[in-house]
């Protein structure tokens, strides 16, 4: 596990520049600064870009009483609080068509925001936005970095600062490609379904 100091100090090194910062939270230094005013976003971009396997998690859905548009929907739910990314609506089936897959809508009322749908029972797949870096994995950890050093560029290096951002992008990128692979392999899948064309055509 590496602490978001650490993080911190990957970013600015993938920047060139040797200083470290001894604690994120109480140092006063430029990179400190510059790192703690970008790092909460970098942190949620970074998390909602692909799927991470490590930050996914399965929650029954907190049903609304009164469904605010129930002249098109049946049942509205209150969107989770640590939800990053609403993946789906578990259908009950593992690999879904689109007969199967759960359709549902994103709105608001005046509490918050609510997710429409005509699923009785709405358990959701989403992605939590983790505040704590506990859970980082190392390929998370190092496409983070990238992210956050992409994002601190402009403020903290001298030459050029936006070739060093669309350096670090890059980087990221290539990062972001081999957590995709990674995940891949860590999931066993079923057969997927033929498509419907396919079906038709027997």
């Amino acid at each position: 596990m590496s602490s978001k100091t650490e993080i911190s100090n990957m970013a600015i090194s993938h920047l060139g520049i040797g200083k470290e910062i001894a604690n994120l939270d109480t140092e006063k230094s430029e990179e400190a600064n510059a790192c703690r005013r970008f790092f909460k976003i970098a942190a949620e971009s970074t998390l909602g870009d692909i799927d991470w396997t490590f930050a996914t998690k399965f929650l029954t859905l907190n049903l609304i009483e009164e469904c605010p548009f129930a002249e098109e929907w049946k049942y509205a739910y209150r969107y989770p609080t640590d939800c990053l990314n609403l993946r789906r609506i578990l259908s009950g089936i593992r690999n879904d068509t689109s007969k199967t897959r759960v359709v549902f809508k994103l709105s608001r009322d005046g509490n918050g925001q609510i997710i429409l749908t005509d699923q009785e029972v709405a358990v959701a797949e989403y992605t939590e936005n983790l505040g704590s870096t506990a859970f980082y994995t190392p390929e998370f950890t190092l496409a983070l970095s990238f992210r956050l050093a992409a994002l601190i560029a402009p403020r903290i290096t001298g030459g050029d600062p936006f070739q060093a951002k669309e350096d670090m992008l890059r980087l990221y990128d290539l990062e972001i490609k081999n957590a995709k692979k990674k995940n891949i392999n860590e999931e066993t899948s079923d057969n997927r379904p033929e498509s419907e064309f396919i079906t038709v055509r027997k």
